[in-house]
């Protein structure tokens, strides 16, 4: 009898193991990459395009609108991410079509990629200083239909904001491919999956949001007490709200939630409401970019930043001045003539980056250390 437990026990795991192998069937598309032919090597150009439409197919599959050159703009920087962060993730690849074009050379490849791991690829690159947003508000309608403002007062107030202090903000109302009613459903759910793709899709880690309900507080003319008539049309609006980020595992957690509410007064309704907004937003912005600085703070890692050639400690204090003013850098400790602690909340990658805009030559960077060249 325990035999037969054990093999039918056999059977069902090979079954599930087969089944859910096949359940996980790579994802192929055609994609195509350019590289630059640098003092006539051909070859090494061949690879390079190559390598680029393997990446641009899995930005693809993995669904995400902003691209990765666009935030790593050094062009060897990016060819050795796309050659660390593609382990794994390309199945296999045929070349379709090859053409010089000058100095450059255009492939077309057709690439099959591991979708989990393509996904996995993209979210440790999701930056924790980016922030999506998604905030509507109700419009003000006498009949009480349910249309919604994406575009308003508090959402413009809060991106202003925070794109000023540094961050890199999305606004998903520019994005057709939800809406409010399938967030909420999300959120009640606890759907990890929705809620991520929103995240992921724009290389950012953590997501606001929320929806704005006005009410009409008194109407100009109406009894304001002891025989006073409304001088003014009084609306409140109400925010309620979600901030969720990613913890360590990839989850995402409620990082802040409450509501928030604010008065305004006009002769007009429409002008009330704008003023409720205005105010809402005033009492808003403070707290949320208390809650992402303080959640910077905790992510910060160490990044041993060693430059070559660094003989004088003269030499090592210009150089920790240089790197204190690399974007989001919160802190540059000296270890030694020309080695540096940086204190960094983002991928090494990003370090990096921000070091060859500040004109440092980077020889090689893995996610704990980085060796570069001095401006």
């Amino acid at each position: 009898m325990n035999h037969v437990i054990f093999r039918i026990l056999i059977v069902v795991f090979l079954t599930y193991c087969v089944t859910g192998h096949a359940s996980a069937k790579p994802v192929c598309v055609n994609a195509t990459g350019e590289s630059a032919i640098i003092a006539g090597d051909v070859p090494s150009a061949k690879v390079e395009a190559i390598n680029r439409a393997k990446w641009a197919a899995v930005e693809e599959v993995s669904g995400v609108d902003v691209k990765s050159k666009t935030i790593v703009e050094d062009s060897a920087l990016l060819d050795d991410l796309i050659t660390t962060q593609t382990r794994g993730v390309v199945n296999s690849f045929k070349v379709l079509k090859e053409q010089r074009q000058g100095d450059s050379i255009k492939t077309l490849i057709n690439v099959c990629i591991e979708t989990v791991n393509a996904t996995a690829a993209m979210s440790s690159l999701s930056l924790n200083t980016a922030i999506s947003v998604y905030l509507p508000a109700r419009r003000l309608y006498a009949d009480g239909q349910q249309e919604y403002d994406d575009e308003n007062i508090v959402v413009q107030n809060i991106i202003g904001k925070l794109a000023e202090q540094g961050f890199s903000v999305r606004d998903l109302a520019e994005s057709q491919s939800f809406n409010m009613k399938d967030i909420d459903m999300a959120l009640k759910n606890g759907d990890q999956v929705k809620v991520r793709s929103l995240v992921y899709r724009f290389l950012s880690s953590s997501v606001l949001i929320g929806k704005i309900e006005p009410t009409i507080s008194k109407t100009k003319g109406s009894n304001a007490g002891y025989g006073i008539s409304m001088p003014f049309n009084a609306v409140t609006a109400r925010l309620t709200y979600r901030l969720m980020t990613r913890d360590t595992s990839g989850k995402m957690v409620v990082l802040a939630a409450g509501s928030e509410e604010a008065k305004g007064l006009a002769s007009s309704t429409e002008d009330a409401y704008a003023e409720a907004l205005k105010n809402v937003a005033e009492k808003f912005i403070p707290i949320i970019v208390a809650k992402i600085n303080s959640r910077l703070s905790e992510l910060s890692n160490k990044v041993n930043v060693r430059i070559e050639g660094i003989k004088t400690p003269s030499e090592t204090f210009t150089l920790r001045e240089q790197l204190q003013k690399v974007s989001w850098v919160t802190k540059v400790e000296e270890v030694g003539l020309g080695e540096f602690a940086v204190s960094f909340p983002e991928n090494s990658i990003y370090l990096a980056s921000g070091m060859t805009q500040k004109g440092f030559k980077i020889l090689s960077f893995n996610r704990d250390s980085i060796k570069a060249r001095r401006p």
